[in-house]
């Protein structure tokens, strides 16, 4: 009896740190989908900073572009609130998403100086 108990034990502390470890996982995946997107809107400022204004046809395409990745950011936000609707509000998990995102936007490379300090700050 008590090693099936024990057997029972082992199984539960495996599987739920297996699970543990999926959730990681995704929640990885949603902060690069996250990060991505991001990423592309901050090179997309970034060209509207320093095209020429007198280029309609550029500044038309840039701000067309800003507007794709509003909605795009608008989207993966709801899709991620709906998906973690009931941990949301837990410290620890907030946490642990905002080192996923944080390392995630570390491969971004229109990041500026300051930008990257301060996401790897928030990393420490």
């Amino acid at each position: 009896m008590k090693q099936v108990l024990s057997i029972l034990i082992l199984a539960a502390v495996v599987v739920a740190f297996s699970s543990c470890k999926r959730a990681n996982k995704e929640l990885q995946k949603d902060a690069k989908n996250i990060a991505v997107a991001m990423c592309r809107n901050i090179e997309t400022m970034q060209n509207l900073k320093t095209a020429n204004p007198a280029d309609s046809a550029k500044m038309t395409s840039l701000r067309a572009k800003e507007k794709e990745a509003e909605v795009e950011m608008t989207i993966l936000y709801q899709e991620f609130k709906a998906k973690y609707k009931d941990k949301i509000s837990d410290k620890k998990f907030s946490d642990e998403f905002a080192v996923e995102l944080r390392k995630a936007m570390l491969d971004c490379p229109y990041l500026s100086k300051e930008d990257r300090a301060s996401f790897e700050k928030g990393m420490k």
